[in-house]
């Protein structure tokens, strides 16, 4: 980094006021936000603002420890440091869905700043080439994420933020015409992929019910307490297989065969606790683990088209193969 000015305002926010800290710290940090500085040229600096800053230098011992003053307040040096912006686009570009909107709308100034930390202040820094170098990405095919009304996502985060009931409008995925709902209780939120899934019980139902939020035509904020489902827990519920998309949860033993190399993936992220993995050549494996029964696991399944044989249980392995067989009457001419 070749602005001084820069990685003095950096060196800076990194001087604490409850304890000393010493040059090698401080030149170990900002060599980590990309600033390569010598020594010497620390301790030039923290003697050349030392005075202006009130920061005090612990000679007692060596290595030498620095501070602000503890009868001074530490220097409100305005803006970000690169952490902090990295942290913040990082923040933004993947979990900002997930914040309550009021959080979203309070952190805008900072997203705003720390993009443009890297466009301007750090653009030649380590970190802005870490951006560049890191991305998250979904397993199977990329889908575009649905567009979701500002409105109707603020009034849900709010719903669930506040503990309120909804009331809305829904337009489910195979009907043509909206459904009026008139107590929706949000229990949960669930991000999958790029859907945004709310878990609600409906009326004076007790029965978890997924509902999309971009589906959502209308929605109305009630000042009525939701009711909450006794002894519910999210995780629980994602555990139990409340998102396999179906009604099935029961467990099975699963026994399959990957061929060409389909399965190799599953040696770092296994099926389950208990898998097993018996190698019958480099490219084929024969899976063993206990699984969760539901349209979810059949689709992925499927997914592996001739590469993928399940061998039990026979009910799972009848339901593939007939999957198979009717997808390819698809293309028999």
């Amino acid at each position: 980094m070749a602005d001084p000015l820069l990685r003095q305002w950096e060196m800076l926010k990194l001087i604490p006021r409850e304890r000393k800290t010493t040059v090698k710290e401080l030149k170990d940090k900002l060599e980590g936000l990309g600033y390569i500085v010598t020594r010497r040229t620390l301790e030039r600096d923290l003697d050349r603002l030392s005075i202006p800053f009130a920061i005090e230098a612990d000679t007692r011992s060596k290595p030498y420890g620095w501070r602000y003053a503890l009868n001074m307040h530490p220097a409100n040096i305005p803006g970000l440091t690169s952490s902090e912006a990295l942290t913040l686009v990082l923040l933004e570009t993947y979990l900002k869905t997930l914040l309550p909107v009021a959080i979203a709308d309070n952190l805008a100034g900072h997203f705003a700043a720390a993009r443009h930390a890297f466009s301007v202040e750090h653009s030649d820094s380590k970190l802005q080439s870490w951006l560049k170098k890191v991305k998250v990405l979904s397993p199977g095919q990329h889908l575009q994420a649905p567009t979701i009304d500002p409105s109707i996502q603020r009034t849900v985060y709010n719903a669930l933020m506040q503990g309120y009931q909804l009331e809305m409008d829904y337009l489910a995925a195979n009907s043509t015409e909206a459904k009026h709902y008139g107590s929706v209780h949000l229990q949960g939120l669930v991000q999958y992929g790029s859907v945004i899934y709310l878990v609600v019980t409906i009326n004076e139902h007790a029965d978890l019910r997924l509902l999309v939020l971009h589906r959502i035509q209308k929605v109305k904020l009630k000042e009525k307490v939701l009711c909450p489902l006794e002894n519910f827990d999210l995780q629980a519920y994602i555990d139990e297989g409340g998102f396999g998309f179906g009604e099935s949860s029961q467990s099975i033993q699963l026994i399959a065969i990957f061929r060409n190399g389909a399965g190799h993936h599953l040696i770092d992220t296994p099926l389950a606790i208990d898998q097993q993995i018996e190698r019958i050549d480099p490219q084929t494996l024969k899976i063993t683990a206990e699984v969760l029964d539901t349209p979810q696991l059949q689709r992925w399944l499927s997914s592996f088209g001739p590469d993928l044989e399940v061998l039990s249980p026979e009910a799972l392995r009848s339901t593939i193969a007939e999957l198979h067989r009717k997808a390819a009457q698809l293309y028999i001419r």
